[in-house]
């Protein structure tokens, strides 16, 4: 079952005793304020999970992006040129070879591989990643070079990635990637939002929050609700691994 913005809320709330403010089952916004207060604390709690360093399954995202002859800069979004929409804390995943098969996480090393493939025809092609001041480089020393794409670097831009590739395609192209895409700030205006990632952790941690503003004379010790949230973290974390999540890269 999913767990929705308005249950994360009522059990922060029930956390810090605050059972007069218990959001009713029919409910599917607020403008209170205490309650507010309390959603900014559950999406303060829910992006720090996202950005903990493991990349929740639920957030791993296969986008396909279409090139276009004579253009090197693509959006990643559909409005622009993915068949997704990525965000500012959106992150490209790496393949890593070790002891118990391939794993696809945020470790970058000289043994890593992007998750970025050129798919255009049945010959499937890695691309290389390079950093944005040598992807510069390339475009302003270069003969005005077109062709098959070989390089790629990508930044964010507003609320999405941006990728840039080398040499500019002559052609279409059809490139998919894996990229790690948090979930936007729940909102106010429908408490009914699903979160994707496993809700106990988040909820522990926003009470954690939540108790703190309070203060301690009036909830729970501090320690004890700390303690909480970081083993339901890691509980949840361990669920999700693989043998070769928790295994050492080998060189290639």
């Amino acid at each position: 079952m999913a767990h929705t913005t308005k249950d994360l809320m009522n059990k922060t709330l029930r956390g810090i005793r605050q059972f007069a403010l218990i959001i009713a089952s029919g409910t599917s916004s607020t403008t209170d304020d205490y309650l507010l207060m309390i959603l900014q604390f559950v999406n303060e709690a829910k992006e720090e999970i996202e950005e903990s360093g493991w990349p929740w399954q639920a957030l791993r995202s296969t986008v396909t992006v279409t090139l276009a002859a004579s253009t090197a800069e693509y959006t990643l979004n559909i409005a622009g040129d993915a068949d997704v929409n990525t965000n500012d804390r959106s992150r490209l995943l790496y393949e890593n070879l070790t002891t118990y098969g391939s794993s696809e996480g945020f470790f970058n090393s000289n043994s890593s591989r992007p998750m970025v493939f050129d798919t255009t025809d049945s010959s499937e092609e890695r691309l290389t990643e390079i950093t944005q001041e040598r992807m510069e480089r390339l475009h302003f020393t270069d003969n005005d070079e077109t062709g098959q794409p070989r390089y790629f670097s990508l930044y964010a831009s507003s609320s999405s990635l941006v990728m840039k590739i080398w040499p500019t395609p002559d052609a279409v192209y059809t490139l998919k990637m894996r990229l790690y895409i948090p979930q936007g700030e729940l909102v106010a205006t429908d408490l009914t939002t699903a979160i994707k990632i496993p809700e106990r952790p988040v909820y522990l941690r926003a009470t954690f929050k939540a108790n703190e503003e309070r203060g301690s004379e009036l909830g729970k010790e501090g320690s004890a609700l700390w303690i909480a949230m970081n083993d339901a973290q890691g509980a949840a974390t361990a669920k999700e691994q693989t043998p070769a999540d928790q295994t050492v890269n080998l060189s290639r």
